[in-house]
């Protein structure tokens, strides 16, 4: 009966071991998850077309206040000309005082129209992150039962100081990989 309990004890031991294994706390790096993730290249792709055309439109309205300007330098040259009759010279002052109006106009407007552009982008942009970032939290909820793990820990966090808070982990409790390949399943092999 000695010699019967030390292999109780170690199989009692190798058993506990494996079941401690499925029970194990785990670690992911979120920042890369979420980096490697094909949708969120399709959504930061989506936001810089989108910044695109506002510059472009921006580009538009800057012509514009160019072609303006240079109307303005013709009335005021005009308004100064001793050899243009008084009348003319006042209504190219009028005119000029209508155009510097129409120009303050046009200027507010581009800039109302680019902060609410960039507003627009900004609120889109977190939309979007946080669908991905549910998208990915629910894969690692998923994958994380499935596999009868304790918890999930976020190894890219960092301190109020800027470090990182996980020092180290274990290959094998690192299961980053495990969820991109959840999450991009098939898009390497359809080039995407």
């Amino acid at each position: 009966m000695s010699k019967l309990f030390p292999t109780l004890i170690a199989a009692a031991v190798l058993a506990a071991g494996s079941a401690c294994a499925a029970d194990e706390i785990v670690f992911i790096d979120l920042q890369e998850v979420f980096k490697r993730f094909y949708k969120t290249q399709l959504a930061q792709d989506q936001i810089s077309q989108q910044t695109e055309d506002i510059k472009l439109e921006r580009e538009l309205m800057e012509d514009e206040v160019v072609v303006m300007k240079e109307a303005i330098e013709g009335l005021r040259a005009d308004s100064r000309d001793r050899g243009l009759s008084e009348e003319v010279r006042d209504n190219k002052r009028n005119q000029l005082e209508e155009k510097l109006v129409a120009l303050q106009k046009k200027e507010q407007e581009m800039n109302d129209f680019e902060k609410l552009r960039k507003d627009q982008i900004e609120q889109q942009n977190s939309r979007m992150s946080r669908k991905l970032f549910d998208e990915i939290h629910e894969t690692i909820i998923n994958f994380s039962k499935a596999e009868g793990y304790r918890s999930v820990v976020d190894r890219s966090a960092l301190s109020r100081n800027g470090l990182q808070t996980v020092l180290y982990v274990r290959p094998r409790a690192d299961i980053t990989g495990n969820i991109l390949a959840i999450l991009n399943e098939g898009r390497e092999a359809t080039g995407g």
